[in-house]
């Protein structure tokens, strides 16, 4: 499978890309400076774009069977950076047929607010008060976009090592609210082959 990485340098992201490589995915990682990637395979491309450049979005996910995103603001202060993704990619997913994406949103994010700790609401109103309502207004776009998604609400990620064990529901139950940023990259890859999640938006923990 031809597999687009948006997000690609990120924490998350990179895991994406070693993962996708190691199921046997011909990868293309989206970078602002590709020459700066720190990955090398021979099923690796990596082009440069931007996701606020509609005209590179698009020539990126041409040719691609299935796209990961694991998008995330540079700075806290951002507004607008996923919905505008949103708006540049979704036309160009239509646009060239690619139906699978599996996208990287946050346990709290839309009909998942109601089992979010109190904790985290104020923290979703203070510290997040500008990037979580543009995270909401990207997820809202791709979902309503008629297309193939599986939108992953992972809870806290961690920089560690992965565990395994890895659970998805849609209502928290016993869910620990926290996983690895490999171990989602693990549970996102498995998704581009899976319909287990398809059009649904599982919380995931451990």
């Amino acid at each position: 499978m031809k597999v687009l990485v948006i997000g690609a340098t990120g924490g998350t992201g990179l895991h994406l890309v070693r993962k996708a490589l190691a199921a046997g995915h011909e990868v293309t990682a989206l970078a602002r400076h590709p020459g700066a990637f720190p990955q090398q395979h021979a099923s690796l491309r990596v082009a440069k774009g931007d996701v606020r450049d509609a005209a590179s979005l698009d020539a990126a996910v041409q040719g691609q069977d299935a796209v990961l995103i694991a998008l995330g603001p540079r700075s806290l202060q951002e507004e607008d950076l996923q919905e505008t993704a949103m708006r540049n990619l979704v036309p160009a997913l239509q646009k060239h047929g690619v139906r699978r994406v599996v996208n990287l949103s946050a346990w709290g994010a839309g009909d998942s607010a109601k089992h979010t700790q109190l904790v985290f609401r104020v923290i979703q109103k203070t510290v997040l008060r500008k990037v979580w309502p543009d995270k909401e207004r990207g997820e809202a776009l791709l979902l309503g976009a008629g297309l193939d998604y599986v939108n992953v609400r992972p809870g806290r990620l961690l920089d560690a090592p992965a565990r395994g064990g890895v659970k998805a529901a849609l209502e928290p139950g016993k869910l620990k609210a926290e996983l690895t940023r490999e171990d989602t990259a693990d549970f996102m890859v498995a998704q581009l082959t899976s319909d287990a999640w398809l059009r649904r938006s599982p919380l995931l923990g451990y």
